[in-house]
């Protein structure tokens, strides 16, 4: 019997199991081949919501799709300590105890982390958005803020890409709609214009976001590095200094190296290089896929963007040349090149850019709702989510309109803001 393991239960690796199993039904039901998916955690963790879930319209575990029903007999829930891939074998280790596990074909699937290594004071004073258990708590954190503090507070956000944007709008919503108590947002980018990554071709798309970010009220820091974070405060490169009660980091990204697989080829930033074909470079049956590979652009030849939907295309290829190889058929390369981007912005409007065609606004945010769900592991958690998110726009609707009703008649009400001093907390 031949046995695939996929190590990493993100979007890569979900969809190189789904592709395989499809593509090897016949020999997985006779038990030529086994498919195992190794994950440390025991469910999947969808960053698309990230800002509904800092904005509070949606709670955490919206984002969460547990794996075990998903894939059944074919998931191993443990970490891989080590591999050893002249032996064909990992390490893992289980609620039950460490064991070894055979491999044919090996694929690499296993994402990466926040850039704790790389700014100093993170791990210690800083929040970030990528790892849902650090989500779950910075949520906790945030729906436990009391109305006792009167002084002003200021959240920092490092990150002027998607990612940083739409948390800083995210955030700016949350505290915006308790209309009281002063809650500064700072967003800090490295780069001189925030999201780079759409100009100068979408360039309508990026000011419409930055407007609606200062029109929020959040401070633009732009072409600032963060030199460190500490308890209470952020230290810029430049020698400035911002005064933080909460610094959360939604930029860059870190990569593991699992022990025994030192010898594989990296490039600078840590990723595995692979072919086109999605086979580590200088390997018949190690494969690499998702943030953690660098896998050669179609058109360009540099590394693919390492976001959720490239990974979910590169899994798909994965899975099928895997299960090419193993049937004696000639494997092919990735020729994904991409569909589009999308951020979620306050008020539910966003921007959207899909096959080089810009939304903004409503529309945006419903194009980009409705293109997330679809790519969401399970149908019945797209649908919670859909239903979530309509229940909470009509709510908001109805809000609007009570309170403009108010507003003519001379009444408002004002509500304390919740604040506390998060600067600091045990990792």
């Amino acid at each position: 019997m031949r046995r695939v393991v996929i190590l990493g239960g993100g979007y890569a690796g979900l969809h190189a199991f789904s592709a395989l199993q499809s593509r090897l039904r016949a020999l997985v039901a006779r038990g030529d081949v086994d498919v195992i998916l190794v994950s440390r955690d025991g469910h999947h963790t969808y960053h698309g919501w990230t800002g509904e879930v800092l904005a509070g319209d949606l709670s955490v575990a919206s984002t969460l799709t547990a794996l075990a029903p998903l894939l059944g007999r074919n998931f191993m829930q443990g970490e891989v300590v080590s591999a050893d891939l002249g032996g064909r074998t990992l390490t893992v280790k289980t609620a039950e105890g460490q064991q070894d596990l055979r491999f044919d074909h090996l694929v690499i699937a296993a994402g990466s982390v926040d850039p704790f290594d790389r700014i100093p004071g993170l791990a210690e004073h800083g929040w970030c958005v990528k790892d849902c258990r650090d989500m779950q708590s910075l949520v906790g954190q945030l729906d436990g803020w009391t109305a006792t503090a009167a002084r002003t507070r200021n959240v920092v956000v490092v990150g002027g890409g998607l990612a940083g944007v739409e948390t800083a709008s995210a955030l700016a919503a949350r505290f915006g709609r308790t209309r009281a108590g002063k809650v500064n947002i700072h967003l800090v980018s490295s780069s001189e214009q925030l999201l780079p990554t759409l100009r100068p071709d979408f360039n309508h798309i990026a000011e419409t976001a930055t407007r609606t970010l200062v029109e929020q009220g959040v401070q633009l820091h732009q072409g600032k590095r963060v030199a460190r974070i500490g308890e209470d405060q952020v230290e810029l490169a430049d020698g400035r200094t911002l005064a933080s009660d909460l610094s959360v980091v939604a930029a860059g990204v870190s990569f593991r190296v699992l022990p025994g697989t030192e010898s594989l080829p990296r490039n600078a930033a840590g990723q595995v290089i692979v072919n086109d074909d999605l086979r580590v470079r200088g390997s018949y049956n190690i494969w690499a896929a998702g943030d953690i590979a660098a896998v050669p652009h179609p058109d360009t030849g540099e590394p693919c963007p390492a976001n959720a939907l490239w990974a979910m295309k590169q899994g798909d290829c994965v899975g099928r040349n895997i299960a090419r190889s193993i049937k004696g058929q000639s494997v092919r390369g990735f020729n994904f090149r991409g569909l589009g981007q999308a951020a979620g912005l306050a008020g539910q409007r966003g921007i959207t850019e899909l096959y080089r065609l810009q939304f903004t606004g409503r529309l945006a945010w419903v194009i980009r709702v409705l293109f997330f769900a679809w790519y969401m592991p399970s149908r019945r958690g797209a649908l919670s989510v859909v239903a979530q998110l309509s229940r909470h726009s009509w709510s908001a609707m109805i809000g609007a309109v009570s309170r403009g009703g108010h507003a003519a008649s001379g009444q408002t009400t004002e509500v304390q803001a919740p604040i506390a001093n998060l600067s600091s907390r045990p990792r």
